[in-house]
């Protein structure tokens, strides 16, 4: 079935409301280059596509502020933005391929997240189709503008299961004057999370810091586990980080725009080699990073800064002993990426018997009832429950 592609908001929200008038449940795309991620998007009797919209609606270089239709290439967006010296603090996997409306549904985000924070720090409003036909707006185009914020953060992560983005309004940022990239090398994970320690208790302020364990570091041509730092600003700031940051090897220009892109597309890349592959997101407080990475055996990177941390494992087997392991701790654990057939039907949340993530989600599901009320719309595409 090919996707039904409205090329504006209008169209698009008169598509849904004469879906749901009918009963017939409703699948959203993208580009699809999150298909494996989170729940299985369910069989649907329409699928309506967001490409048509790529618009920009609303440039404002000067207040820092972009407007831009949710099907617009994410890449391309950057590329417009790179002209002016400014940049969405994102980089989200499928970099290339990505519309806005993907990585924000998704609430994706990458190395810059150490800095930055995530898409919910760059979205100051949005417009999205509701099933009844309308437009709804929320948010605006000033950065301290958050006059119905919080609804427009329902949507941040919601995968398509409340309504459609059509737009998205981002604060923006200027591109750092330059930057360099800091990489060590150890033996032990216990001394490059050391290393990670006294960084981060130090002057420094790092646009990124992860950490990779030995088999995912050899796949960018590195051995052991690598510490990586990016630091952006002035010739001056950076000859800083140079002193402070001694007996690294400092990586710059093409080699450097290289290393963060193969780690921004890491998952990406793992899933073509890996058709059997799962990717497992494992959030920790910082001190409890050095617990969970001891238990993995395979390629891991940690947002050594953040405390999220994604496993690579070669099948599903592999998710039960990360589970159990989660059972005992407070750790945020999902199933990030999964083939269709592992997530059917599977817990790819963790859910532990304090009962916490069950009333978040019965939360989630009365939201949910709010806004489609005879589930309609990307059924089982949060994380197989909603």
């Amino acid at each position: 079935m090919h996707p039904i592609t409205p090329s504006s908001a209008e169209d698009l929200a008169e598509t849904l409301a004469d879906a749901a008038l009918s009963r017939r449940t409703i699948a959203v795309v993208g580009s699809g280059t999150k298909r494996l991620m989170a729940g299985p998007l369910l069989p649907a009797d329409l699928i309506l596509g967001t490409t048509g919209l790529r618009r920009i609606l609303q440039y404002e270089p000067n207040d820092l502020t972009i407007s831009v239709e949710a099907g617009h290439g994410f890449c391309e967006l950057q590329e417009l933005l790179s002209r002016h010296g400014q940049m969405i603090a994102l980089d989200p996997p499928f970099y290339p391929k990505a519309t806005v409306g993907g990585v924000v549904a998704t609430n994706c985000s990458g190395p810059m997240r150490r800095y930055f924070g995530t898409a919910r720090d760059m979205v100051i409003g949005m417009k999205f189709a509701l099933l009844n036909g309308k437009v709804a707006s929320v948010g605006g185009m000033v950065v301290k503008n958050v006059s119905g914020l919080d609804l427009g953060k329902l949507m941040i992560g919601s995968f398509g299961t409340l309504a459609v983005m059509t737009s998205v309004n981002f604060r923006l940022h200027p591109l750092p004057e330059e930057t360099n990239t800091f990489v060590y090398s150890f033996h032990d994970l216990d001394e490059a999370l050391a290393k990670r320690d006294a960084i981060l208790a130090g002057p420094l302020r790092p646009m990124a810091v992860d950490l990779l364990s030995p088999p995912a570091a050899a796949r960018l041509g590195w051995n052991n586990f690598v510490l990586a730092i990016r630091a952006g600003g002035s010739r001056g700031l950076l000859r800083r980080y140079e002193r402070e940051l001694s007996h690294s090897e400092r990586l710059t220009g093409h080699d450097e725009t290289t290393w963060w892109a193969l780690l921004r597309e890491f998952s990406a890349d793992f899933l073509r080699r890996q058709p059997s592959g799962v990717v497992v997101r494992v959030g920790t407080t910082l001190s409890e990073m050095s617990q969970l990475l001891h238990l993995v055996s395979g390629p891991f990177i940690a947002r050594a800064a953040s405390g999220v941390s994604y496993l690579y494992l070669t099948s599903w087997q592999g998710v039960a002993p990360i589970w159990q392991a989660a059972q005992k701790t407070t750790w945020s654990t999902a199933v990030e990426f999964a083939p269709d057939e592992n997530r059917q039907g599977k817990d790819l949340w963790l859910v532990r018997s304090s009962g916490k993530a069950d009333n978040s989600f019965a939360m989630m599901k009365r939201i949910k009832q709010m806004f489609d009320p005879n589930n309609l719309l990307n059924r089982s595409r949060l994380y197989g429950r909603l």
